[in-house]
């Protein structure tokens, strides 16, 4: 439901478009910046599907890309972040608290959002990305 926060055990998925992926394919700090305009990340919230694992979770979200009319790149990557994890290391690293909440779109309905933070706080950018491993970075086109 809109404004709901996600569970800490729940996971969010970020499109980073190719600019902000690296040459190994893990998103840079910039894939978590806020705009000035923003006043939360957009992230899609992976267990809204019920779906049966991540990658099954990472296709719907393509769908939902490709649905709504969003031009995904064959060099973007989804990063998919640990909700509890993000707002911890957060807190302990920054002293920012986050809020990860489920903010549902008409054609999106497992869009969320991540605030709590400013287009400013680069270091909020970096910690979310130090979040992101190998194994957590999903091709944006299957």
């Amino acid at each position: 439901m809109q404004g709901d926060p996600l569970p800490d055990d729940d996971h969010v998925s970020r499109y980073c478009k190719p600019s902000s992926v690296d040459s190994l394919g893990l998103p840079l700090a910039s894939a978590f910046q806020l705009r000035s305009d923003e006043d939360s990340l957009s992230v899609n919230w992976l267990e809204s599907f019920g779906a049966a694992s991540v990658d099954d979770a990472i296709g719907r979200v393509r769908a939902a890309f490709l649905d709504s009319g969003f031009g995904l790149r064959a060099n973007g990557r989804f990063a998919v972040l640990d909700v509890g994890a993000a707002k911890s290391a957060v807190r302990a690293e920054v002293g920012l608290s986050l809020r990860i909440e489920h903010d549902p779109l008409p054609d999106d309905p497992s869009h969320a959002g991540i605030s709590g933070y400013a287009a400013h706080d680069l270091a909020v950018a970096v910690e979310l990305a130090a979040l992101v491993s190998e194994g957590d970075v999903y091709p944006a086109l299957a």
